[in-house]
C-alpha cells in the first residue's frame, strides 16, 4: 500500500470511528456530518468523498458495528468451555463494549427509508442473531425442548439489554448484577 493509499484508509477510519461514536450515542438525527468532521478532525467534504451521504456513512458504521459484534461472539463462545462459562464471557463480552443507546438506534432505523431498514435488519441479523442462534443450537441438547433457538436468542438479547452502558446510565447500584441475570436466564427461575 503506498502512502497516498494509507492516508485515505487513515482518514476513512477516523471518520468512522467518529461517526461510530455520535451515531450510536446521539442518534442520526441529531448528528451532523459537521460534528462528525470536527470530532475526527478533517474536513466535512471529505465525508461525502468517502461515503457520498450521511446516510450511506450511518449504513457502513451499522455494518461494520454488525461484524465486530459477529466476530466477538465468534471469539467469546470458541474453545472448550462449559456452556455456563461461556454464556457468562459472552454476556460480559457484548455489554462491556462502547456505549451504544440501542433505543435512540432503533428509533432512527425506524425512522429512515424501507430500502435503509432492510439493509440495517440484514446487518442485525448476520452480526448478532445468526451467531447467537449458533452458539444456542450448538448446545441444544441442554435447552429447554419447548424453545426454538430464535426466542432463545431473543430473550438471551432482552436480558442483556439491562446492562448495556447506555450514556445515562452511568451507575447501577443496588441493582441486579450481570452474573445474577445470566444465572437466572440459564438456568430458569422455577423450580419444578
Amino acid at each position: 500500500m503506498n502512502l497516498r493509499e494509507k492516508q485515505k484508509q487513515d482518514t476513512m477510519q477516523k471518520i468512522l470511528r467518529a461517526a461510530q461514536a455520535l451515531f450510536m450515542t446521539q442518534g442520526y438525527t441529531s448528528v451532523t456530518t459537521r460534528a462528525i468532521a470536527e470530532a475526527a478532525d478533517v474536513q466535512q467534504p471529505l465525508i461525502y468523498h468517502y461515503f457520498g451521504t450521511k446516510e450511506k456513512l450511518y449504513l457502513t458504521v451499522v455494518i461494520h458495528v454488525s461484524d465486530a459484534m459477529a466476530a466477538l461472539i465468534t471469539k467469546a463462545t470458541a474453545g472448550s468451555a462449559s456452556f455456563a462459562v461461556k454464556l457468562q464471557r459472552l454476556g460480559h463480552q457484548l455489554t462491556n463494549q462502547d456505549p451504544m443507546d440501542l433505543q435512540l438506534v432503533l428509533h432512527d432505523v425506524f425512522q429512515m427509508g424501507p430500502a435503509v431498514r432492510q439493509t440495517v435488519v440484514a446487518a442485525w441479523e448476520k452480526g448478532f442473531l445468526l451467531p447467537l442462534d449458533a452458539f444456542f443450537a450448538a448446545y441444544r441438547a441442554q435447552l429447554q425442548p419447548a424453545y426454538a433457538i430464535r426466542d432463545i436468542t431473543l430473550y438471551f438479547l432482552t436480558i442483556l439489554s439491562a446492562f448495556l452502558p447506555m450514556p445515562a446510565m452511568r451507575q447501577r447500584s443496588g441493582r441486579l448484577t450481570l452474573d445474577t441475570a445470566l444465572v437466572m436466564f440459564r438456568t430458569g427461575v422455577e423450580t419444578v
